[in-house]
């Protein structure tokens, strides 16, 4: 019997490289499949097929390519069209937007995905900047997405003049951009208004500042007239009853003035304080003093409760004086004859708690929020006679605030009471 022998090693060999070669070209065709497959749906432009040492082959791109790039790099969504209006391309933001897939948008006229109120301005934008009328022209259309869903947006188009293609429209969405500039339109109007009411603001404090100055000269002259009247020796009654009458309107008209300007130098920042260590039972009974008569006047019941422990407060006890003497004329003046008034004084933590609670005409919910504004009072309030300038409460909230407390307003509604409680830091 004649012929080679093949050595197992030589087979084996020669059995390996063969399957290495028919794997090469299992691969290859893969490859090819799936290049062809995303050439298909529009996803490969240019694509590796296959390397070796001897060959590289790839797919050839399209004439649009730099077109596509360009337009799917966009950060809005945007489209490239022909001179007609014919989509070249549309990245995938336009697509997504339009709720529609990106292949089937290749070839199909813009215009069809314009509403038709807004076609003829489409037309007339696609024909301006085609022909070179304007190079980048802009207006408000809008298109039509999946079933039918209106779409307004700002569109801008642009042409390109170089290229593969030859000229081209790039067309995008600027809607986002025209909010921007919107929103920065506003901003900066509301800056600009803010200035002005900032201004006017201050204006509007100095000019409460110098009223008061000037109404109050006039009072002293005034008072020392009413005076020397009663040093003059006893009156007839009737002259009397004009003196008192004169007198208590000066004094009230002097504290009203002097409330306006305590407002004014919170409001500017310059009032000061002259703080000492005080009890505050010591600062409740000078305010119960200065209020008393009104709160006899009207009859009303009053009750305190003060704690055994004595609360010492570093503050300005006449300032504190105004605030508590604020509070118990309102209560005062905003209850019906024989009403109550309730004060009770704890600690909590650090702060001194001190709630005054009346059975009077309440507040309103709306009223709520702006109770401790300038010139704010109840309708109820500004019925009563007493109703006063409404800035009471506007000090109070400011007296307390550079003592480093609060003050909060409570109520059912109206006629159902009120409750004010002021927070104070305890001394040391």
């Amino acid at each position: 019997m004649s012929g080679k022998t093949v050595r197992p090693g030589a087979r084996a060999a020669v059995d390996e490289r063969l399957r290495r070669e028919n794997e090469e070209l299992r691969e290859r065709l893969e490859q090819a499949e799936a290049t062809l497959r995303a050439l298909a749906a529009g996803d490969a432009d240019a694509v590796l097929v296959a390397e070796s040492e001897q060959e590289r082959v790839y797919t050839l791109a399209t004439p649009d390519l730099p077109y596509r790039l360009a337009v799917e790099q966009l950060p809005h969504p945007a489209a490239t069209l022909t001179h007609e209006g014919t989509i070249i391309y549309a990245n995938q933001r336009f697509a997504d937007q339009l709720g529609a897939v990106q292949s089937e948008l290749t070839g199909k006229p813009l215009v069809q995905l314009v509403s038709p109120a807004s076609r003829a301005v489409f037309e007339r934008l696609v024909a301006d900047c085609g022909s070179g009328a304007e190079d980048d022209a802009q207006a408000d259309i809008t298109l039509q997405g999946d079933a039918g869903r209106p779409i307004a947006v700002r569109l801008g188009a642009s042409m390109l003049r170089e290229g593969a293609l030859g000229s081209c429209l790039v067309v995008r969405d600027l809607t986002l951009e025209r909010h921007y500039h919107e929103l920065r339109r506003t901003q900066e109007a509301l800056r600009a208004s803010e200035e002005e009411l900032r201004e006017a603001d201050r204006k509007k404090d100095e000019f409460l500042a110098m009223l008061a100055h000037e109404l109050r000269n006039p009072l002293l002259p005034m008072r020392n007239a009413v005076e020397l009247l009663g040093a003059k020796g006893p009156l007839a009654p009737e002259q009397e009853w004009a003196r008192g009458v004169v007198d208590r309107q000066i004094r009230l008209m002097a504290r009203l003035l002097d409330d306006l300007l305590d407002v004014a130098r919170i409001a500017r920042h310059t009032l000061e304080l002259r703080t000492e260590r005080v009890a505050l039972a010591t600062v409740l009974e000078a305010a119960l003093e200065t209020s008393r008569p009104l709160i006899d006047a009207e009859q009303h019941e009053l009750t305190i409760a003060m704690p055994e422990t004595p609360i010492y407060l570093q503050a300005d006890p006449l300032r504190l004086t105004q605030v508590f003497g604020n509070l118990l004329n309102n209560a005062a003046k905003y209850t019906e004859r024989g009403g109550r008034i309730d004060i009770l004084v704890e600690q909590d933590g650090a702060d001194a708690v001190v709630s005054i609670k009346d059975t009077g005409i309440g507040i309103s919910a709306e009223m709520l929020p702006q109770i401790f504004e300038m010139f704010t009072q109840a309708r109820q309030a500004i019925d009563r006679s007493q109703g006063g300038l409404g800035i009471g409460l506007s000090l109070v909230k400011g007296l307390t605030g550079l003592h480093g407390g609060s003050i909060e307003a409570r109520s059912a509604g109206p006629g159902r009471g009120s409750e004010f409680i002021v927070r104070l830091p305890v001394a040391p």
